[in-house]
């Protein structure tokens, strides 16, 4: 891709919004529609490196994770007696999907911007999610905060399977001490190589107890949880800008991920639909750990995130 090209891929479109506080979000729809900023009362929220992420680099951004959330083992799977073979430009495609760079075409307004792509036979997606479907999202800034909804409308004469989720990066105001998370989730979930294999085990007892609030200087974490039940919320704490962000979701968002590595200025708090390589979880009849989403011939499954910050006083 020349660099004119990529440069305009690159635009972000900015949407604002007055109100308790003063919001402005900015979105790539060029590139994946992602969020790369969100700015409160005048403070940046979202870690987002550009040339990094044109550089290849994950650690970047809040963006879109469709249709396999995270990590998918041999990037493959099997779904209703159909080998799905998750590549992309002929490369196989293991981690956070197929849509993170794509082009969607937008529709912006002063505080949301809604952006779509038809994924059909000729289309990059479909070469690694062979199934006929409109998927969007709404970027919208609300009452307190902003909110990311999706929607996916099965086009084709089959299920389609599908998993979605949002990977922000959030800034670090401050250093490490001044941060502190909650996540509603009793378990944890086993991991090889850092994939899910459908094993749970609960959370009390362990250092990975987060449903009371942590600080996060030494708390240093990259795992998966379940299950948020209907209407918990999460929340992280700026303790430096004095904000309080809760995370709420509908209720298809049952998995979460915190990832909170040592020595960087971000720290990563998801919502998924589903768990991270959930079909070949179904697979291995251990569906219910995998919460994968199957939408039929015509119909639709829409959800939502938001986050919503208030004023703290020290």
């Amino acid at each position: 891709m020349d660099a004119a090209n990529l440069n305009a891929r690159l635009k972000t479109e900015f949407i604002q919004r007055q109100g308790r506080f003063a919001f402005t979000a900015g979105v790539t729809p060029g590139m994946g529609a992602n969020l790369v900023s969100l700015s409160v009362d005048g403070e940046e929220l979202i870690y987002w490196d550009q040339p990094g992420f044109v550089a290849g680099k994950t650690h970047t951004g809040a963006f879109n994770m469709f249709p396999t959330p995270c990590r998918l083992a041999n990037s493959s799977y099997e779904f209703e007696g159909r080998k799905i073979s998750q590549t992309k430009n002929g490369q196989q495609v293991f981690i956070h999907g197929l849509v993170r760079d794509e082009s969607f075409d937008f529709e912006k307004k002063a505080d949301s911007i809604t952006s779509r792509i038809d994924i059909q036979p000729g289309h990059p997606v479909f070469e690694g999610f062979p199934f006929r479907c409109r998927f969007s999202m709404t970027h919208s800034l609300v009452d307190g905060g902003l909110q990311i909804a999706f929607k996916v409308e099965n086009r084709d004469t089959v299920n389609i399977p599908f998993g979605y989720g949002v990977h922000p990066f959030w800034r670090i105001p401050g250093t490490r001490r001044d941060v502190s998370v909650r996540v509603p989730c009793d378990h944890i979930l086993e991991l090889k190589d850092l994939v899910p294999t459908g094993n749970v085990g609960a959370v009390a007892g362990t250092p990975l107890d987060l449903r009371t609030l942590r600080n996060i200087e030494s708390l240093f974490v990259d795992n998966a949880f379940w299950k948020r039940n209907p209407g918990a919320t999460a929340e992280v704490v700026f303790r430096k800008i004095a904000k309080r962000m809760t995370i709420s979701a509908s209720d298809n968002f049952a998995h979460m991920i915190v990832y909170a590595p040592q020595g960087e200025s971000f720290i990563c708090v998801e919502n998924l639909t589903t768990c991270p390589n959930a079909p070949n979880l179904v697979s291995a009849g251990k569906g219910e750990v995998a919460g994968m989403r199957v939408v039929p011939p015509g119909a639709t499954e829409e959800g939502w995130i938001r986050y919503t910050f208030e004023s703290l006083a020290f």
